[in-house]
């Protein structure tokens, strides 16, 4: 059984239905329902930035694929330290958009979703070192530590957000047996468990027939 959707019939279905109410507060009300009650919650100024990075992309949707390549983490030869912050927020952003919004698209992909990931975390992590030296930026320096630390948690907060925005049936049994292997989502186990499909004394699976 093959995963649903790919990413771009998935943004355009997305921008379609979010254009139908104000998209902040829509937003808002999918990553309340979608926090795991048996995780920590996120705290209030990165459930905002959640809010601002979903709003961000639906309004420009083209923005919804862009390059993302951890190579981009290494600061070009006399880079601007304003310059390289602005490049390690984006490419931040755009790792958990993806990540998140679009996983089963990257379950599929040939690399898997741990290139984008990691790609992700490191630029979060940077981001948040580099913010040290400044303490007028303290916050935003917390903020960054915990979208590195936590950015698979987060990704499954967009996942969750992302299947409720296009709609449509749950993914089924081998899709979730697939992203789970590629990206250990706690999300997706808890889903497996409660489909018997997950052997928690074994910490194994069960394969799907």
């Amino acid at each position: 059984m093959a995963c649903r959707g790919g990413r771009m019939g998935g943004a355009r279905s997305a921008h379609v239905q979010i254009e139908l109410a104000a998209p902040r507060a829509v937003f808002a009300e999918l990553l309340a329902g979608a926090l795991d009650r048996a995780l920590p919650p996120p705290t209030p100024v990165a459930v905002a930035y959640l809010i601002d990075l979903l709003d961000e992309r639906v309004r420009a949707p083209e923005c919804a694929e862009p390059a993302i390549d951890g190579g981009l983490l290494l600061a070009s030869a006399g880079e601007p330290d304003a310059v390289r912050l602005v490049r390690l927020r984006r490419l931040g952003d755009a790792a958990l958009f993806v990540a998140g919004f679009f996983g089963d698209s990257l379950a599929r992909a040939p690399f898997g979703p741990t290139p984008t990931g990691e790609a992700g975390r490191l630029a979060y992590g940077a981001l948040s070192t580099a913010l040290a030296r400044l303490a007028a930026e303290h916050t935003w320096r917390r903020l960054y530590e915990e979208l590195a630390d936590r950015f698979r948690d987060f990704a499954d907060l967009l996942a969750e957000v992302g299947e409720r925005t296009r709609g449509g049936p749950p993914p089924g049994l081998a899709c979730l047996y697939a992203r789970y292997l590629a990206t250990e989502s706690t999300r997706d186990r808890h889903r497996l468990l409660r489909l018997g499909a997950l052997a928690p004394e074994l910490r194994g699976l069960h394969r799907p027939q």
